[in-house]
């Protein structure tokens, strides 16, 4: 059984969450030796776990597009994938799941360009992401970074920051083509390389960065070798307010119906954001806590104060059940929680938010 309703509040998951677990910790709903929902029986007979996979799919371009250029996808467990961008540098790449991923491609010139995905769906790989991704890494080696995606990775709002100091050092040139610098999020935004737009931005531009094995600089000339923009990587961003929220070609943003299933995941909705749910508990032995699966979320929190604010979080709250802590850091809350009655249990609530 699922329930539908328009986009919830924090504390309807919540509330969903703590009604499964009151249901497992006091032995209701059936045989106590049934397995839980979510149990995939392990395979027999020679057979191969299904590894679940996301697609990232965006346009690879440095002003003319990259044509049959290899598109890396490296997940946070540092699990790659590759895909060939197309006749107009588009590419749709399939990789294991798990957030966030870094991407990168070679062009013709043998050029290395990168981007990051702090979900699945839209990310462009151009000469501007590198930049912003450049600066969010400290202006270190993006090959090292690459490398060392597993264990060491920076995270969305870093990398939204340094697509702020992006805009703002490109502000100039941005409005020159038409493009809002203040609200354009060049990892995401939708456009052709066809000289309008975006693309007209990257067409005004050249960028080179010389490495050393330590640090980077970058260099940002016209086409014919003048000084465009000097880098300033403490350049003031009030004024520049984007998100990782999906927006439509048109600009608006993308919505739909929501549906929650207990134990049962849905096909996601191509544009929107999945959130599981998952429950740990401590002190009462191996419960089975069926997951919380919704998808065609609109949008997701972007701070932590938005996802942990105390209206959001404790507004109906079923009897008995308290928070304890709650932090979130752009992509999985964690919620630790306490239910008094009818009996004490401590446990944690787990929300990871994939943009499909």
């Amino acid at each position: 059984m699922s329930i539908r309703f328009p986009l919830p509040g924090l504390r309807h998951l919540i509330v969903a969450a703590t009604a499964a677990l009151l249901l497992a910790a006091c032995g209701g709903g059936g045989d106590d030796s049934a397995p839980p929902a979510t149990t995939t029986p392990p395979p027999t007979g020679g057979g191969t776990t299904t590894v679940a996979t996301v697609d990232i799919t965006g346009l690879a371009a440095t002003g003319a597009p990259i044509v049959n250029g290899t598109v890396t996808a490296t997940n946070a467990r540092g699990e790659k994938a590759t895909a060939q961008s197309n006749g107009t540098g588009g590419f749709t790449v399939k990789v294991a799941e798990g957030a966030p991923y870094v991407l990168s491609v070679v062009d013709a010139a043998g050029k290395t360009w990168y981007s990051y995905a702090q979900a699945a769906g839209r990310a462009n790989i151009n000469p501007m992401t590198t930049l912003a991704l450049l600066q969010a890494n400290g202006n270190k080696p993006l090959a090292d970074l690459v490398a060392s995606w597993s264990t060491r990775r920076i995270t969305p709002e870093q990398v939204l920051e340094a697509a702020k100091v992006l805009n703002a050092n490109l502000a100039q040139v941005m409005t020159s083509k038409g493009v809002v610098a203040s609200s354009t999020n060049v990892f995401t935004a939708e456009f052709n390389a066809n000289g309008a737009g975006l693309d007209a931005v990257l067409d005004a531009m050249r960028v080179t960065i010389n490495c050393t094995a330590t640090s980077c600089t970058q260099t940002i000339t016209s086409p014919t070798g003048s000084a465009l923009v000097t880098w300033n990587g403490s350049i003031a961003t009030g004024g520049f307010t984007f998100s990782w929220s999906s927006t439509t070609a048109g600009g608006g943003t993308t919505g739909g119906t929501i549906d929650v299933g207990l134990g049962s995941c849905r096909a996601p909705q191509a544009g929107t954001y999945s959130l599981v749910v998952t429950t740990t508990v401590s002190g009462i032995g191996a419960v089975p806590i069926p997951e919380i699966c919704v998808d065609g979320l609109p949008a997701k929190p972007t701070t932590q104060s938005e996802f942990c604010g105390s209206g959001t979080v404790t507004q109906q709250l079923p009897p008995g059940v308290s928070i304890v802590t709650c932090t979130y850091d752009g992509t999985t809350g964690t919620i630790a929680a306490r239910i008094t009655s009818p009996l004490v249990v401590d446990y944690s609530l787990k929300y990871t938010f994939v943009k499909r």
